[in-house]
């Protein structure tokens, strides 16, 4: 068996490649050193390899490895080989990844280059969500912002204009929390501030996305990252803002797998 790893920041990401199969799991990278214990008893016999900025730490602590990758390299391996099973056939584009902050890349038929970067990210969307709701849980965060309504939280262009014509479309974001002092702070639900959240998220990354894909000349952004994971919420924004400025945003399933698996690669 080959298995890849992406030890990020907040989440590692496993692929496990034998023969014509693969499976893909997540760890928590608090859990790091538990792992570690499971690579050197169970899968001795396996191949490692290793990619993300913890991939250093593990390579000390491993039995043995096959070798260690840098992370944007590994990133773009796997992302074009998922991209190819997927049917989506671009050779010059921006990608996004989603982690813990953002990376930006552009990609062409020469390779990629990393063309910038944000801590808007994963850990935004974590960091936010504890410090307003107590909540720090990934998948409920998501499932309670499903219900949410951020209307009441953010400033809309709708608010300003007051029932006048605007200029453009009234439910875009004027900004990101700026109608909080205009209501009941005290009556605002957990799950209008957690949709908050992911929309302050949703809506920096694509803006940045969007102005890196008019400085290459491209339409095409495609998404990957752990942030996307089941969320419903930051795709529909995502694509909702890319459709708005006459980009089209590929989001990748299993995208945020991809340093693991070109790892490998």
């Amino acid at each position: 068996m080959k298995i890849g790893i992406d030890a990020g920041g907040t989440l590692i990401k496993v692929a496990y490649v034998e023969g014509g199969s693969r499976k893909f799991e997540k760890w928590p990278s608090s859990e790091i050193d538990h792992l570690i214990e499971i690579l050197n008893t169970g899968h001795a016999g396996d191949q490692l390899f290793l990619t993300g900025g913890k991939a250093e730490y593990m390579a000390e602590k491993l039995n043995s490895n096959d070798g260690i990758s840098i992370e944007f390299d590994a990133t773009y391996r796997g992302l074009k080989t998922l991209m190819s099973e997927q049917d989506i056939d671009l050779d010059h584009f921006v990608y996004l990844n989603v982690g813990t902050g953002t990376s930006f890349h552009h990609a062409s038929p020469q390779g990629q280059e990393r063309v910038g970067g944000s801590g808007v990210g994963g850990g935004t969307l974590i960091g936010l969500s504890k410090l307003l709701v107590d909540m720090d849980d990934y998948d409920e965060i998501i499932r309670l912002a499903e219900k949410g309504n951020r209307d009441e939280i953010d400033l809309k262009v709708h608010h300003i204009y007051a029932g006048r014509p605007t200029p453009i479309p009234g439910d875009l974001t004027a900004s990101n929390f700026g109608n909080v002092l205009s209501g009941d702070v005290s009556a605002m639900q957990a799950e209008d501030k957690l949709q908050a959240v992911i929309g302050l998220v949703a809506e920096t990354v694509t803006a940045v996305g969007i102005s890196l894909a008019e400085g290459f000349e491209t339409n095409d952004m495609v998404f990957i990252g752990s942030t996307l994971l089941d969320n419903t919420v930051m795709k529909d924004i995502i694509n909702r803002y890319a459709g708005l400025k006459g980009a089209t945003a590929h989001i990748i399933h299993n995208g945020e797998y991809s340093g693991a698996l070109g790892a490998i690669l």
